[in-house]
């Protein structure tokens, strides 16, 4: 048996109603939304900067893996570049950046920019390009050699007394065509001595972080013989990194820029390194061992 138990029934009882809200007060909470998105945007800029440049950071390790790898299969370290026929040092390490098929279809006995080389050379590697750096660039390399900080350069750096002078200034790939790099050549320590850099940007040109439009860099392609660089130039007293990407160490990142050794660690480097302490680390024999910073 069922049981019915009705509701009471009052007459005259009404729904409540709810007052919508006023102009001032729809508008005062979008300028609280507002300053929240205002305080969180530069965080949210920040945590995906971060994140690129561990990747960057990533990347790089990856190169300089490749890189102890080639020597230990080798004996010796590959060169920087090679010219008649030109080659850039990446070109070498294909096989170790697990780029096989780059590898077997590209000639070493002829020029990269020969016809029989057009397929490997334009072939988008995605591990060569920086996430921080722009999009939309092909068949590019924002990592690099650099072998020497140029002669003037380096006097004005002594003359001014913000650098000791130095008997050697080799970095740590010869300036010379085909010439390998043995690991003991490296005696200031494989773990105190720079061997890739970042150029990033090119071949558009970018100066202390502006588009410099109508101009084009050089040595842009991955693998291209003139992709290796030297150090021409200072910008804000004697500042070597960030200045320009006009064949300079040159990041999209804030600040800094990334640095491979040759033991394959990373590092970033603020860009108001002390100049002094980058020539230390520049140079592979040079006999002023400095501490990684």
């Amino acid at each position: 048996m069922s049981i019915f138990i009705a509701r009471p029934f009052h007459r005259g009882v009404k729904s409540r109603s709810f007052p919508g809200l006023t102009l001032v007060e729809v508008l005062v909470v979008i300028a609280i939304v507002g300053a929240l998105a205002a305080l969180l945007l530069p965080a949210v800029q920040a945590a995906r900067e971060s994140a690129r440049r561990s990747r960057c950071t990533s990347q790089l390790r990856q190169i300089g893996l490749a890189l102890l790898n080639y020597e230990n299969a080798h004996g010796v370290f590959p060169p920087a570049f090679a010219r008649n026929p030109g080659h850039n040092l990446l070109t070498f390490l294909l096989p170790y950046l697990e780029q096989r098929p780059v590898f077997d279809c590209y000639r070493f006995d002829r020029d990269w920019q020969a016809p029989e080389n057009r397929t490997a050379r334009e072939t988008d590697i995605a591990i060569l390009v920086c996430p921080t750096a722009p999009s939309g660039r092909r068949y590019v390399s924002d990592y690099a050699a650099c072998t020497q900080i140029r002669a003037g350069l380096r006097q004005s750096m002594v003359d001014a007394g913000v650098i000791r002078p130095r008997t050697r200034w080799a970095g740590f790939f010869a300036d010379h065509a085909w010439r390998a790099t043995p690991a003991a050549s490296v005696r200031d320590g494989l773990s105190s001595t720079f061997v890739l850099f970042e150029d990033a940007g090119r071949p558009d040109s970018y100066r202390s972080g502006r588009l410099e439009p109508g101009r084009t860099i050089s040595g842009a392609r991955w693998a291209d013989d003139q992709a290796s660089f030297w150090v021409h130039s200072a910008c804000n007293g004697w500042q070597v990194i960030n200045c320009s990407n006009n064949n300079e160490i040159y990041s999209f990142h804030p600040h800094g820029a990334n640095f491979l050794f040759g033991d394959a660690a990373v590092r970033f480097h603020s860009e108001k390194l002390d100049p002094d302490v980058f020539v230390a680390l520049f140079t592979r024999d040079g006999g002023d061992v400095a501490a990684p910073q």
